[in-house]
């Protein structure tokens, strides 16, 4: 396999249907990036931390519909929409249900839940606009291979069981063209989704690059220019 290349995107990068393009624009113009790791779209992660502290129902309506809003924003300017609606709304159908369970009682392993979704709907939508612009790529869920404890809110991934799992489930995956996977989330032992904390994503793609034994990683930001970094430093 040729040099691989993983780029990592924050929330501001996929904020909408037009930064995501921009991102789209970035990540074609380097035939060396194999990997694209995601944030979730700006406002949402915070809406979702909000609904897991549990609201009452109006607040909670609010919350839902601004979620709700952010996507369909970016999944109506697709030309073909229809192709990933069913998902979005299935994941828009878990928030709600699993809002209304933090209303009643909340929890860090349901925090974890909740939150995971905002990650899950934008690397969706990416993958989209990619495959829009007849680019083969492909949406990973990054659970598979980003082994963890169970410190929910703050969990440390478990490097040689992502080392392993990453070699078997993602590496073959990069030669059949670009893979869009989030940042941020993983999984227990047990299977329960758990998240790296804030900055998480950075963290995320870090890992997966060395894993990977990438040569280079790059993390895109809302300001002019780029931060590389070799991950075996």
């Amino acid at each position: 396999m040729s040099e691989i290349v993983v780029s990592k995107f924050g929330g501001t990068s996929v904020a909408d249907f037009d930064a995501m393009n921009r991102s789209a624009d970035i990540v074609l113009s380097d035939a060396n990036v194999r990997l694209v790791v995601l944030s979730a779209s700006a406002g949402i992660t915070n809406l979702l931390v909000a609904l897991a502290e549990g609201l009452e129902p109006g607040e909670r309506f609010e919350k839902l519909d601004a979620i709700r809003n952010i996507q369909f924003a970016i999944l109506e300017r697709l030309r073909y929409p229809n192709v990933i609606r069913e998902e979005i709304e299935r994941l828009l159908e878990n928030i709600t249900v699993l809002a209304e369970a933090a209303a009643l009682a909340t929890s860090p392993a349901l925090t974890d839940e909740l939150v995971s979704h905002g990650e899950l709907m934008s690397t969706l939508l990416f993958v989209e606009i990619l495959r829009e612009r007849d680019v083969q790529a492909q949406w990973f869920d990054v659970r598979k291979v980003m082994r963890t404890n169970d410190r929910f809110g703050r969990a440390e991934p478990d490097v040689a069981a992502l080392a392993e799992l990453a070699a078997l489930q993602l590496l073959p995956r990069l030669n059949d063209g670009l893979v869009i996977t989030q940042g941020f989330i993983g999984s227990e032992n047990k299977g329960r989704t758990t998240t790296l904390g804030r900055g998480g994503s950075d963290y995320t793609a870090a890992l997966l690059a060395e894993a990977l034994h990438a040569s280079r990683v790059d993390i895109w930001t809302d300001v002019p220019g780029i931060y590389t970094t070799d991950p075996r430093v």
